[in-house]
This record gives structure tokens, C-alpha cells and sequence, in this order.
């Protein structure tokens, strides 16, 4: 008697347990497990040495069919037999659903077996001979069916054949820690970085900033403020120049007194076909007394009293285009000891805060700026005791910064050639991390100690281009000995896709390699 052959199908969130279970449910002898890719069969060995077990308990023969590589490898360690169904020929027809099979199994059990068959044969109507001996050409649009699906074919062929493979391997390079614990020397004397003396080249950096600020005053005081203002004082007297003593006295036709602040030289006036032509020079002027009532408007003529008497009163005298302003007399703010502390204070800050944020923007990109490694120095302040509109007083203050900077791809060829010297000069660093201590400049010598903490990890170089062209049309078997073959290797991953790819393909494009 045959033996049943059932086929039964795993998903991929099957259990172990639940596999066993539909074993056990089976009536067949022999059981074909289809196991899908990534199932959860595949997570342990021991899933796969349970099912062998429960299989020789139950005195059935269990073969795993599956196209992911895992679950064949993990089969064969549990000595199950396995297939792979796109490489191997199926040993017989079996049905994927077993019940199904049952119930066919049923059906043929109630057909007659006497009924002759020929007999039906027999009363069927004979075909006329030369109806059977006529033959059938295949239809215009048949061939050209068969030809785009033989196309279509060989299309996918090429595809999966040329297209489709890729090869890919990521490399875990042997490691071994390096560290340097030291100080090194930055100097703007020193042209190139120097391995022996620790010492590599710097540069320094200048910026400039000011601003003015307002805050307000919060100190009162009584004052007595005179207005003051711009008046024109006019020659028509002579070609002859006439200098006005500082405190000169102008007076406007309501009698208010206005002085000059300073001596003047009128300039003499031009003559010209006998005739004068005045000239004139503007001068400032500051009412004889303080209060409001000194803030008078455009005054068409300014007499000299000094003048007085004498033939030249007439023919010298002020006018004014615009008001006096000024006087006044009562309370002001002012800024008291503790609004120029504050003001003093922030302004300081704040070109701190703007010299600092200009001297980072001026770095090149090449450069490093350790925060530690400036000087800063500060202008007197100047404060302007008079108020604007809303009773703020101004201060304005200056600082300027010098920087010492540094490449810091100079300082790593120099760590980068101390590694060499230890490992040799076929190593590189895989990864490192890069500290560095307070740094003591000294602008006067032009140099700055710049203690370092470096730790990293140097593996061998290897060369992926001809690592690529070795590995070119190998098969799986022949890529462990040219993978491992490399000096310096820990350990290799090796994958190839589709999964039906057995050798590395021929174009080294369709190669990936990623070192570690």
C-alpha cells in the first residue's frame, strides 16, 4: 500500500508548537512543511530539532521546503530533510490542502467499477474521416501571442539574470585602541605642524565693535538752563574786516540780552561801483540769563550795544532765522550713581556678547576658536548727561578682541603620525574622539598650550577596489577564501540577491562593500 504524502502550509507567525499540533492532526506518513521567508520557525535551532523530534515519536517522515536559505540551513543542522522548490524537481504531485484530498478520495470511492467504458466510447458518433484528417493552422493572432509572451519571457530572463544580481559584503576590521594624553604647542612662528616637537601653526585674529546705548535717569535736580541759538551778524561798514570779543552782547527788541559764545572776525564788506555790499558770519549765541522767557523766535535785527555811539552801531548788527531755545528753569532728570553703574554694566555685556558673536563669524572654516584663547579690552565709556524726549540719558563704549586660532587638521596629522609610528603606515583611524584642556595663551610670545585628551581606535586600511575585482564571478564557496584571505579582518557578512544568485556578479558595479 502507497504511503500518503500531505503538503502543509506554515505562516510566518506559525509557532513551533502550533506546527507540531498540525503534524500530529495529519494522517499522512510522509509531511512537507512549506515554510515562507522570514518565519518565525527560523528565530531558533530548536524549533527545528522539536519538529524532528515529534516526527520520529510519531513515526513520520517531515521534509522542509523553503526558498529562504535560513531555514534549509537550520533543517539540515536538526537533520531534517530539506528542498528548495526553485531548485529541485518536486518527487511527486501533492495537495496543498489535505482535507481537500480526503474528500476527493471519497468521491472516487462511489464510481461504478463495473461501467465498460469503451461501451460510451462506442456510442458516441464517429467523427468523419476527412473532418480528422484536416489540419489546423494556428491563428495570425496565436503566433503573434506565443511570440510577445516568448518575448516577455526572455525579457524577464535577462532581467533576473543580468539585472537583478547584486552582491554585497560588510567588513568588521580588527581594532585596537590608541590614546594621547599630552600638551601641544600652537605658535604663530610655526609654518607646519611638527611631529617630534609637538608644536603646529596659528594665527591670530582682530575685531572691532562699538555701541551706544539709553537708559533712562531716574536722578532729579534744579537747573537753570539758558536757551540758545544761531545768529547772522552782518558788515556794512567798510572793506574792513572787524573782530568781535567772546561775550559780545546782541540785543533783541524786547531788550533780551544774547552773548557770543565764542570770538568772531566779521569779514569786511565788498564795495562795488562805490556802492557797500554787506557781508556776513554766523555765530552761536547764549542768552545773558536763564529761563523760558528767553526762548524768543526770529528776530529780524540785533543791535550791538558796545557799538553804541559810534558810526559803526548802525552799520553792524545780528539777525537770526530760527527761534532760541533752551531756557529753562526747575527740576531735570539726570542719571544718578546708579544708573551709570547699570548702564556701565550692560553696555559691557553687550559688546562682550557682540564682540564675541563677530570674532566666531570671522573664523574661516578650517579654523578652530577655543573659548578661552582671546583677550578682550574695553574703552572708557563716554555718557552724555543730556536727556532726550523721554528722559533717557546715552552711553556709548568701544572693545576690541584678539584670538589665537589653530588648524585642527594639523594637529590630527600630527596624532594621526604618532599612530602610524606605534601600528605602522597601512593603518587608519576607524573613530576616534578629540578633547582639549584649558589652553594658556601668551600673545606676547605668540603661543598657546593647548593640552589634549585623544582616544582612538586604528584598524588596517583595506583596499575595496581590488578587494572588488578579486571577488569578481566567485562563487560562495571561493568569496570565504578571498574575504578572509584580507589582513586585518574580524569578520565578514556575505549576502548575494536574488536569492537564487550563486556567484558574485561580473560587473563590479553591482558590488557593495561596507567596511567597518
Amino acid at each position: 500500500m502507497d504511503k500518503k504524502l500531505e503538503k502543509i502550509s506554515v505562516t510566518k507567525r506559525d509557532e513551533a508548537a502550533e506546527v507540531v499540533e498540525k503534524i500530529i492532526d495529519s494522517t499522512a506518513d510522509e509531511i512537507i512543511l512549506s515554510v515562507p521567508r522570514f518565519s518565525k520557525l527560523t528565530d531558533s535551532l530548536s524549533n527545528f530539532h522539536l519538529i524532528m523530534r515529534e516526527a520520529e515519536l510519531l513515526h513520520k517522515k517531515v521534509i522542509i521546503e523553503s526558498v529562504d536559505d535560513k531555514a534549509i540551513e537550520l533543517a539540515s543542522l536538526a537533520k531534517l530533510e530539506s528542498v528548495n522548490p526553485f531548485f529541485t524537481k518536486s518527487r511527486r504531485g501533492i495537495s496543498d490542502i489535505t482535507h481537500s484530498s480526503r474528500v476527493s478520495a471519497r468521491k472516487s470511492e462511489t464510481v461504478p467499477p463495473e461501467e465498460d467504458v469503451s461501451s460510451k466510447q462506442a456510442k458516441r458518433p464517429a467523427k468523419s474521416a476527412s473532418r480528422r484528417q484536416k489540419p489546423r493552422l494556428p491563428s495570425i493572432r496565436r503566433v503573434v501571442s506565443i511570440g510577445v509572451i516568448s518575448a516577455v519571457a526572455l525579457g524577464v530572463l535577462f532581467v533576473a539574470m543580468n539585472i537583478l544580481p547584486r552582491a554585497e559584503a560588510i567588513l568588521t576590521r580588527e581594532k585596537s585602541e590608541w590614546i594621547f594624553n599630552d600638551a601641544m604647542i600652537v605658535s604663530l612662528n610655526q609654518a607646519a605642524a611638527d611631529l617630534k616637537t609637538n608644536r603646529l601653526p596659528g594665527e591670530t585674529l582682530k575685531q572691532e565693535k562699538n555701541l551706544s546705548l539709553s537708559f533712562p535717569a531716574s536722578g532729579r535736580k534744579k537747573v537753570e538752563q539758558h536757551a540758545s541759538g544761531t545768529i547772522f551778524i552782518f558788515n556794512a561798514y567798510s572793506s574792513d574786516p572787524q573782530r568781535l570779543v567772546v561775550r559780545t552782547r546782541f540785543v533783541a527788541p524786547d531788550g533780551k540780552i544774547f552773548r557770543l559764545k565764542k570770538g568772531i572776525v566779521v569779514p569786511g564788506a565788498k564795495i562795488v561801483d562805490g556802492k557797500i555790499i554787506p557781508s556776513s558770519i554766523d555765530a552761536e549765541v547764549i542768552a545773558d540769563q536763564p529761563g523760558e522767557e528767553y526762548n524768543i523766535g526770529v528776530v529780524e535785527r540785533f543791535n550791538i550795544p558796545g557799538l553804541k555811539d559810534t558810526p559803526k552801531y548802525s552799520a553792524f548788527y545780528g539777525e537770526s532765522k530760527e527761534p532760541m531755545k533752551g531756557g529753562y528753569i526747575g527740576e531735570v532728570g539726570y542719571p544718578n550713581e546708579e544708573d551709570l553703574k547699570l548702564a556701565k554694566s550692560q553696555l559691557r555685556a553687550q559688546l562682550e556678547g557682540a564682540i564675541i558673536a563677530a570674532t566666531i563669524s570671522q573664523v574661516p572654516g578650517e579654523f578652530k576658536l577655543l573659548e578661552t584663547a582671546k583677550v578682550i579690552t574695553y574703552g572708557e565709556p563716554i555718557i552724555s548727561g543730556d536727556l532726550d524726549q523721554t528722559g533717557n540719558f546715552s552711553i556709548f563704549g568701544e572693545t576690541a578682541v584678539t584670538s589665537m586660532v589653530f588648524r585642527e587638521t594639523d594637529l590630527l596629522e600630527i596624532l594621526n603620525g604618532k599612530m602610524v609610528e606605534k601600528f605602522g603606515p597601512n593603518f587608519e583611524f576607524k573613530e576616534y574622539t578629540l578633547e582639549y584642556g584649558e589652553p594658556r595663551t601668551d600673545f606676547g610670545k605668540g603661543e598657546m598650550r593647548l593640552p589634549v585628551n585623544f582616544k582612538g581606535l586604528a584598524a588596517e586600511k583595506i583596499d575595496t577596489d581590488e578587494l572588488k575585482r578579486n571577488l569578481i564571478g566567485k562563487s560562495e564557496k571561493d568569496i570565504k577564501a578571498v574575504i578572509f584571505g584580507v589582513s586585518g579582518l574580524e569578520g565578514a557578512k556575505v549576502s548575494l540577491w536574488p536569492f537564487w544568485v550563486r556567484r558574485v556578479p561580473r560587473d563590479v558595479n553591482k558590488i557593495k562593500l561596507i567596511v567597518d
